[in-house]
């Protein structure tokens, strides 16, 4: 039976896992529920001459209510019926705008974090790089008498921007940071195609105008990977839960070395696909496994279940124990905390930790500080990003397997993206994963004094 919406009634619809559209009561008027919570009015129409029906976006809720959508919805039946199509109209409009006004647009409309089609780390990125960049609000010197070199795009129409103008701001901006430069342009590029929507995009700067980027390979080799691993993992052999003496002694967050381990023994992403681990998402038993909703990998490929090995398993457990069968585990909260679905959970959430915020995120989301200071200890004193921990895994896999097609499929990306994280070019999936010796047989004097 159909459900009549109203306003308690959509306030009452929870996001579920996959999108859900529900019909309003106007013909061809629907409201899309993500599974973020982020709620959108579309309207679906029909045009002469195409196939298939069109949509479009009316707007947000509850920023437009019920009425407010109908009688948008209603409006384009009016346009629709003197032949304009509400999305070439809407184009036209969107011209007239200023680049800040535009992108300000932009944000409100689509790129924002409820968004179903971007990813949160995008839309801070591009919002980051645009407020220096675009709205000027900085007050760094060097970067303001930079900015004084080229136009002030902010308060030029869109249709009135040209690649030249572009190129400029593209040249200011390389001499201070090359790799964010590209970025911006390649964002508002984006920005151009998704909202403006005409085809003479002047963000379209060619190849060989953009800054040349040198990969990201480092890794930890072999022996670096034993003796980070002797530091982050450590257990006590009487009762089979982490040994907290050790970790107490180097000031070490329990839960960030668990998470780090994890990275180390599975190769997958920091934010995505560890950090925010549940334990729903981990499949124990004869084929244990991560299985995620959608990953950055999915997108392409549609592989969301990854193998995970015998090490990562172990690291699972040991939590798993501790987190039962110790009073004091720093893995444990009460059933009704949101915090007990995580594998890795956070301290700080629900807690003040700054002035005037508070922790938004039930899990870890921030290890660099432990990754640091495990290097350290492990004695390597170069700087290794910590997305190092993924090449680490795949760059130890091909040393010891031999195997591209195996160390592909453990990652989840194809033989070329394999090739790169591997960083051996000339020369099957558990297997490869359980032959990385992640431990030293002698754990005593591995650690380096820091001071």
């Amino acid at each position: 039976m159909k459900r009549k919406l109203t306003e308690a009634t959509i306030k009452s619809l929870n996001p579920l896992d996959k999108r859900k559209i529900y019909p309003a009561d106007y013909p061809g008027l629907e409201l899309w529920i993500n599974p973020g919570g982020g709620r959108t009015w579309y309207f679906q129409y029909r045009v002469k001459g195409k196939k298939h029906p069109e949509r479009f976006r009316v707007g947000n809720y509850p920023k437009i209510t019920i009425r407010e959508a109908e009688l948008r919805a209603k409006k384009i039946d009016n346009d629709l019926f003197l032949g304009k199509d509400p999305k070439e109209k809407d184009v036209t409009e969107n011209e007239k705008l200023n680049l800040g006004d535009g992108l300000l647009k932009f944000y409100d409309e689509e790129f924002n974090e409820s968004s179903p089609y971007y990813s949160k780390a995008t839309v801070k990125g591009f919002r980051a790089m645009a407020k220096v960049w675009i709205f000027r609000k900085t007050n760094d010197g060097d970067i303001v008498q930079r900015l004084t070199t080229v136009k002030d795009l902010q308060y030029i129409k869109l249709y009135k921007i040209r690649p030249k103008d572009v190129e400029d701001l593209h040249k200011a901006i390389s001499k201070r940071a090359p790799y964010v430069a590209n970025r911006l342009v390649q964002y508002l590029r984006m920005f151009w195609n998704t909202f403006v929507k005409t085809k003479d995009n002047p963000f379209r700067l060619e190849a060989k105008k953009l800054n040349a980027e040198k990969e990201y390979l480092d890794f930890l080799s072999p022996i670096e990977l034993k003796r980070v691993f002797a530091v982050a993992f450590r257990k006590d052999k009487i009762t089979g839960r982490f040994l907290m003496s050790h970790y107490n002694k180097y000031k070490l967050s329990l839960v960030a070395c668990a998470m780090i381990c994890i990275m180390l023994a599975t190769g997958r992403r920091t934010i995505s696909e560890v950090a925010s681990l549940k334990w729903d998402n981990y499949k124990a038993g004869y084929k244990p496994s991560f299985i995620y909703q959608k990953t950055k990998t999915s997108k392409k490929n549609k592989k969301v279940q990854f193998r995970i090995g015998a090490k990562a398993v172990e690291i699972l457990q040991t939590i798993q124990r501790d987190k039962f069968n110790n009073p004091n585990s720093k893995f444990f909260y009460d059933p009704n905390d949101i915090r007990n679905a995580y594998i890795f959970p956070s301290k700080d959430f629900g807690k003040k930790i700054g002035k005037k915020k508070k922790g938004k995120t039930p899990y870890l989301v921030d290890v660099r500080k432990t990754w640091k200071k495990l290097l350290l200890l492990g004695g390597i004193e170069r700087d290794l990003k910590l997305y190092s921990t993924r090449h680490t895994f795949a760059s130890n896999y091909y040393i010891k397997k031999n195997d591209v097609k195996g160390g592909a499929d453990a990652l989840g990306v194809t033989v070329q993206v394999f090739n790169k994280y591997s960083k051996i070019l000339e020369d099957q999936v558990v297997e490869g994963i359980d032959s990385i010796e992640f431990e030293q047989e002698e754990q005593t004097d591995l650690i380096k004094e820091v001071k």
